[in-house]
């Protein structure tokens, strides 16, 4: 069913997103996980702009490194965004106890791995382009950046930047799953899309579980 190219995408990336689980855990007992609240808590759409010029600059950086064979540019750039995830990610985890923290992270494993999954079924068990999907999340993005300016004066408007999140990075995820299938030559540059997108929605899902699991405790 899968080529070997898909294959070697979807090894890069789970070892990417196991890597960037670890990262975030081990942030998430230092005064790093308070960066979330400095960020957002200043102004909000401050660290939207933060977080996401840090995703999409490592982003470009690690594909511009694949592309022209330059392993310390490549390696630069996914760490970069390993560090935004793990900063993210830290975030909503730090105000839990250690039992709660790996509750939060296996649920919200689970439930994104679910997600993809479906996403993945949608993909391969259709003949449907979803090349244009690509674009379709930036547009999502883009309104993230406007209702983050307008939840910066009225944080009930957050949660609405949050759920936009979310539906942005499983489109995204989405449309790399569709690269992946439609060119599997390029393991390496899809293995880092997949997990770009997996990690969008893992720390997206995280918040919610996080916040649910205080509220329990």
């Amino acid at each position: 069913m899968f080529e070997e190219g898909q294959l070697k995408s979807l090894g890069i990336a789970s070892g990417l997103v196991g890597l960037n689980v670890a990262v975030m855990w081990v942030f998430a007992f230092t005064p790093l996980s308070s960066i979330n609240s400095l960020l957002f808590g200043t102004f909000f759409l401050l660290g939207v702009i933060v977080y996401g010029a840090m995703l999409t600059g490592g982003v470009w950086i690690a594909k511009k490194g694949v592309r022209e064979d330059k392993t310390g540019l490549a390696i630069g750039g996914a760490t970069l965004v390993q560090i935004a995830y793990g900063l993210f990610g830290a975030g909503a985890l730090g105000a839990l106890s250690v039992t709660l923290q790996a509750t939060a992270i296996i649920i919200t494993g689970i439930i994104t791995t679910g997600i993809a999954v479906l996403s993945g079924l949608l993909v391969f068990g259709t003949d449907h382009d979803f090349s244009s999907w690509g674009r379709y999340a930036n547009y999502i993005f883009m309104g993230v950046l406007g209702v983050s300016l307008i939840g910066s004066f009225s944080p009930a408007v957050t949660i609405l930047a949050l759920a936009l999140s979310l539906i942005g990075f499983i489109v995204y995820l989405v449309h790399q799953i569709y690269t992946t299938k439609t060119r599997p030559g390029k393991p390496l540059l899809n293995g880092i899309g997949l997990y770009t997108a997996y990690m969008g929605v893992f720390v997206e899902i995280l918040q919610i579980v996080a916040e649910l699991l205080l509220r329990r405790e």
